[in-house]
């Protein structure tokens, strides 16, 4: 069968969907565009903000219109919290959550046979892989144990789950045989690593195994809680770990945090980003940043864009708080009006902007290692590389040969719209 897949939301999905084509390969069918012509097409769907959710019945609409009577499953995030929603949808033959994403490709051959089945998947992680041309994905966790009171991904994908660590290195160290010089390790709650095995094995501990066996190939963090940043592995960044960490802050404010029921106070991370950075110059460091929470004034606000302009944060992700039903947040007084989060949301973005600058600014002139990526600029037509502290530059001379490889370049010109190197 011809089956088309697209991907809504975050990067464990974009990972999820690549095994799920891979099997459906393996099974003799043939993947294709989504905007070709099938016979089945999945729609891997996202939650995470009310625009999330009206995206994906877009999409899914979208397919059914062109489908000319192929079949519609749904899976993801949306269709494990809002299932009956997308029933509704004329024309959606399956809808698969999380929980059953694991067999979806024996859902979806069930379907092509049309003999049912009943067979559940054990709540276990796989381990999942995506390479692209340039680097790889490896998803070690999946699920989450907090319950921030704006979140919906427990609800989406379950408690926190670890994929055995005998697992992860056998493919990690597949990528590495291959020639990958850049490998992500992903989950949604990553700092929770190995909290289910009962071996007393966590996060620090698979990436000391991981590096031994890294050969040329660098390690990169997704998104990690502040409270689950250890001491032995800032040791490390710089050291095989690509000196990056993305911090999820979400408020400046300790009124807003304790609402959000996150586990940390304003000052506990401010003094978390100042140890790393002292500890590993040249470091980026990401946070994101929800506007507009449920009872965040003016004065809230503004404490939230203080503790950034103090702190050596690089880089932010801003999002609009939107409420989700089931959540507790989305029953609290004191909602802000939309009109107040756009505002707060541009001048967020807008300083994230300039302390981005700055960062980049820091190392004009300096001597820089890039893994060439599979990326061209539209304006100039040069290939992009990426950094270990996550500079993306632009690079005269490099090659589509080069794609993939690391080179050394000169940071020669920074600007606001982006950054340009030549190869040393």
């Amino acid at each position: 069968m011809r089956i088309a897949f697209t991907t809504l939301g975050c990067k464990i999905n974009q990972i999820e969907t690549d095994a799920m084509q891979q099997d459906l390969l393996s099974r003799g069918n043939s993947i294709v565009p989504f905007d070709a012509e099938a016979d089945i097409y999945v729609i891997n769907t996202c939650t995470v903000t009310a625009k999330s959710d009206y995206q994906c019945r877009q999409v899914v609409r979208s397919a059914i219109r062109r489908g000319n009577g192929a079949k519609v499953v749904v899976t993801g995030c949306y269709a494990e919290t809002r299932p009956d929603e997308i029933k509704k949808i004329p024309g959606v033959e399956m809808v698969i959550g999380n929980r059953d994403k694991a067999m979806i490709s024996d859902h979806i051959m069930s379907m092509i046979s049309a003999n049912g089945t009943d067979s559940m998947p054990a709540l276990t992680v796989p381990v999942k892989a995506l390479r692209s041309r340039t680097r790889g994905f490896l998803k070690i966790q999946d699920g989450c144990n907090n319950r921030c009171s704006y979140c919906i991904v427990p609800f989406a994908r379950g408690d926190s789950r670890s994929a055995a660590p005998a697992e992860v290195v056998q493919e990690f160290e597949r990528f590495v045989s291959s020639g990958c010089t850049e490998v992500v390790l992903s989950g949604v709650h990553i700092g929770s690593y190995g909290s289910d095995l009962g071996t007393g094995i966590n996060l620090t501990d698979m990436l000391k195994t991981l590096i031994l066996s890294r050969g040329n190939t660098r390690i990169r963090l997704s998104s990690i809680e502040p409270n689950e940043i250890t001491r032995e592995m800032v040791a490390h960044l710089g050291q095989g770990l690509c000196r990056h960490l993305h911090i999820p802050l979400q408020s400046g404010d300790d009124a807003i945090l304790a609402s959000m029921k996150r586990k940390y106070t304003s000052r506990f991370y401010q003094d978390l980003l100042e140890r790393i950075a002292k500890k590993v110059p040249g470091i980026a460091l990401g946070a994101d940043i929800i506007v507009g929470y449920p009872g965040e004034g003016e004065k809230e606000f503004q404490n939230t864009m203080r503790l950034v302009e103090q702190s050596p944060l690089t880089h932010l992700h801003v999002f609009t708080y939107s409420p989700r039903p089931g959540t507790p947040a989305a029953e609290m007084k004191g909602h802000v009006t939309d009109q107040i989060k756009k505002q707060r949301n541009a001048a967020l973005r807008t300083l994230g902007m300039e302390k981005n600058l700055l960062f980049r600014d820091l190392h004009l002139g300096s001597e820089l290692t890039v893994v060439v990526e599979d990326k061209v600029d539209t304006e100039t037509g040069l290939l992009t590389g990426l950094t270990d502290n996550y500079i993306r530059v632009l690079i005269y001379g490099v090659k589509t040969g080069d794609i993939g490889k690391k080179i050394n370049i000169r940071l020669e010109d920074v600007k606001e719209q982006g950054n340009f190197g030549i190869i040393l």
